[in-house]
């Protein structure tokens, strides 16, 4: 059996968004080091428990996920360098952008055969339009184009994103290239909690980071559309569940005090456990500018919900307009509150929707599926 090395930049999600695949390893008798940066203090202990539970010891890397200081860029990569020797992985899986740009070379210099870049999402860099944004595209594409090549296998979670990467010409020599529908969700810890009547007030939920990227400030100020329209604002509720993040994109404590005053959002804050809160909803609303293939959404449609998402890449494929949900253009508030307004005067949407969601979902995404295609997708 291997000893295999996930590599990723965000400790506070490892488990959530990574915890089927490991446990896929593991069932399938491999051994996982998990490599991530130190969660942070509120997440750390449910982190622990879970790569405990998973059976995987974790490693934390000095990683700045929006840090450019060259210094600490030059000791990610020492660092790497270092992992790959002390711990002699016999296959490497690196996801998000700098664990592909520095893990991904240091595996092959350390003489590593098998390494797996993971492309699950453009993030900022490709997704925003700011003068910031334009200059880490630049700096972003120079790195990719020296990594990716010296990966054995890349998997992309969405065509379109494999299609970009294709374009731009990041992929030089790659032979294995392959595209994965997301992680997956797991539908037996996202059971169907059906809605079977039609609700009487419609509860609009945003889930994930509260990035600008990620459509919450549009979902917010389609509330505030939605308040000022309608004299029935009894008949629906607009709800954010989150946190602000170190990502560039992320809106501040002071945008969210100020939709919470206003009184056409409610903040629900960090979820340890989304579930309640996705039993609880009517419609999920991502309206994101792009992903990988959002968590929120799958989890959401396990559950039974319908969806609101946009027409971005990641995000389209995850629904069928007009039959699980319905798709608006990224960043348009204004198309994003018509789309919830459809609800409010159809609430049978919520029924029809949500059922044809979970179907979906089943169909799809089921978790155990996409893993059997990751390991497969990596000769194991």
């Amino acid at each position: 059996m291997a000893h295999v090395a996930l590599i990723g930049g965000f400790g506070d999600l490892v488990v959530k968004l990574r915890g089927t695949l490991i446990k896929a390893l593991r069932d399938a008798g491999h051994t996982v080091t998990v490599c991530v940066p130190p969660p942070s203090v509120a997440a750390r202990p449910g982190v622990m428990a879970g790569l405990s539970a998973l059976g995987v010891r974790m490693v934390e890397a000095p990683l700045v996920r929006a840090g450019t200081n060259p210094l600490t860029e030059l000791a990610l990569r020492t660092f790497y360098d270092e992992f790959m020797v002390r711990e002699k992985p016999d296959i490497v899986i690196a996801y998000n952008p700098k664990p592909v740009f520095y893990a991904i070379p240091a595996a092959r210099r350390a003489g590593i055969q098998r390494s797996a870049a993971m492309i699950t999402g453009l993030g900022y860099a490709f997704t925003s339009q700011d003068f910031k944004a334009r200059l880490l595209s630049i700096v972003a594409m120079r790195l990719y184009r020296r990594a990716l090549p010296l990966a054995s296998t890349v998997i992309f979670q969405n065509s379109d994103d494999r299609t970009h990467f294709e374009h731009l010409g990041l992929l030089g020599a790659v032979r294995d290239v392959q595209t994965i529908p997301g992680s997956g969700v797991n539908l037996e810890h996202f059971p169907h909690v059906p809605i079977t009547e039609e609700p009487s007030r419609i509860d609009f939920l945003y889930l994930g980071r509260f990035l600008r990227d990620k459509g919450v400030a549009d979902f917010a100020e389609s509330a505030r559309a939605l308040h000022a329209l309608r004299m029935d604002t009894n008949r629906f509720r607009c709800q954010i569940a989150g946190c602000i993040d170190e990502n560039p994109s992320s809106v501040t404590e002071s945008d969210i005090q100020h939709w919470s005053k206003s009184g056409t959002v409610e903040n629900l804050g960090r979820l340890e456990d989304p579930r309640p809160a996705l039993a609880a909803c009517s419609v999920l609303v991502l309206p994101s500018h792009g992903e990988g293939m959002p968590m929120a959404v799958l989890e959401a449609m396990a559950t039974g919900r319908a969806i609101i998402t946009s027409e971005a890449p990641g995000c389209r494929e995850t629904i069928v307009d007009g039959e699980s949900g319905i798709l608006v253009p990224p960043g348009s508030p204004a198309a994003l509150a018509v789309a919830m307004e459809q609800f409010l005067e159809d609430p049978a949407l919520v029924v029809s929707m949500g059922r044809a969601a979970h179907a979906r979902a089943v169909k799809l995404f089921d978790s155990r599926t996409v893993n059997l295609r990751v390991l497969a997708a990596l000769g194991m």
